[in-house]
């Protein structure tokens, strides 16, 4: 290898330091000036000062959380509570959930957050890394749900997946909500540097914080109203606290069916040990989750007489459940599957007719299944259906074609 003559490299460049350094600069000169490497968070522009602190708290490495819902009636409160710490740069959390109803709650509410009229609250511990999340059932085993499963799976337990999020590694807090609002006024200053934020966000924005049958109810609801939101940041322009008040987009939620008789809807997310909180090892058995793909069925392939497990980390949904033996340890008994399809005409609403035909349908199951079927359910005597229908409107007139199955079960005792 030859050597380059050193003199004749050394000269040009010298000459160019040498220019660079000259009065005046010129614009080529000012161009490869080295670029600050981030703007700190007040100094940005006020309506993205919320996204400068959704990137300022990422860059702080990990974070402590607390995340609540807490959904009021008239017959008490029941609330949904997350504890647990995240490491942003890894994208990893471990989370543990627990959802407490009141033993008088309206019994649909507490079905679309997740529970039951005075449950037990028991807690589910789920563990994000990436995009694939794994749960622990109350047994003690683990489930593994992948993004990468064949997409007619991963649509059913979407609402697993969703758990790991785009702003913070634990997702479906109000940190999806802060990194898209814009605030239109001023914050106030505290003595420690802290900013407080007000403002409101449109009801779309606000619905990624909620359970996805919720979420649902929100995104195409053009009349639901803005919700409040209140946002603090330290005094480095990280996110340490958010609250925000669903209660004026109830209406929007009970036209959609959902909620029915819940009063209040408040949410309140908070981090704490900036930097400070690493994410626990998972635990051994954890590594030798069972894949989701395999060990859960849609509850509509349940065969009538078979038993199933809504422990499933979907948070009530039965989607999707684990088919195991009929006793201990079952949630519902499966004692027929039902089809609609009709054409209705002129039917105002023909998502609430094709349930009521569903219903009709399933009670005459209910009374040709065998006794050892429904003798377990509860409240005794009665029965449930889960299912949807998709409809489809003629070009001309108020007709609709309904499409859509349904499952008929009973509920079961829990261990």
């Amino acid at each position: 290898m030859r050597n380059a003559p050193v003199g004749r490299a050394a000269l040009p460049l010298l000459l160019a330091a040498l220019a660079g350094c000259q009065s005046g600069g010129g614009a080529a000169t000012d161009a490869k000036q080295p670029k600050p490497t981030g703007t700190p968070v007040y100094e940005v522009r006020l309506d993205d000062q919320l996204q400068a602190a959704s990137k300022a708290t990422t860059a702080s490495g990990s974070s402590a959380f607390t995340w609540t819902l807490s959904y009021g009636s008239a017959k008490g409160t029941a609330v949904d509570r997350t504890t647990g710490t995240q490491d942003y740069a890894k994208k990893t959390a471990r989370a543990e959930r627990t959802v407490t109803v009141p033993r008088r709650f309206p019994e649909d509410a507490a079905g679309d957050l997740g529970g039951t009229p005075g449950g037990p609250g028991a807690p589910g511990t789920y563990l994000v890394d990436g995009n694939d999340v794994t749960y622990e059932t109350r047994k003690g085993d683990w489930l593994r749900y992948s993004a990468s499963a064949p997409k007619e799976m991963v649509d059913f337990y979407d609402g697993v997946l969703q758990y790991a999020g785009d702003a913070a590694p634990y997702g479906r807090t109000l940190a999806e909500v802060v990194r898209h609002a814009d605030a239109q006024k001023q914050p106030a200053k505290g003595a420690d540097g802290s900013r407080t934020y007000t403002l409101s966000v449109p009801p779309q924005t606000a619905a990624a914080a909620l359970p996805v049958r919720l979420e649902n109810a929100l995104l195409y609801n053009d009349d639901a109203e803005r919700v409040p939101l209140t946002v603090v940041l330290d005094g480095e322009g990280r996110l340490t606290s958010a609250t925000a008040d669903y209660t004026p987009a109830l209406k929007a939620l009970h036209d959609a069916g959902r909620l029915k008789g819940v009063t209040s809807l408040k949410a309140e997310y908070r981090l704490t040990r900036l930097g400070a909180a690493p994410v626990p090892a998972p635990p051994a058995a954890a590594k030798a989750a069972a894949d989701a793909e395999k060990a859960v069925t849609p509850l509509a392939q349940v065969a009538p007489g078979a038993c199933g497990s809504a422990d499933t980390g979907l948070g009530g949904s039965l989607q999707v459940v684990r088919v195991v033996p009929c006793g201990a340890g079952a949630d519902l008994r499966v004692f027929g599957q039902v089809k609609i399809k009709e054409k209705l005409r002129g039917q105002q609403d023909p998502d609430a007719l094709a349930t009521r035909k569903a219903r009709d349908k399933c009670e005459r199951a209910y009374g040709a299944a065998p006794k050892s079927w429904t003798a377990d359910g509860r409240p005794a005597g009665g029965f449930y259906t889960y299912g949807s229908a998709a409809n489809s409107y003629a070009y001309v007139g108020p007709d609709v074609d309904v499409d859509g199955t349904f499952t008929c079960y009973v509920r079961t005792s829990r261990d």
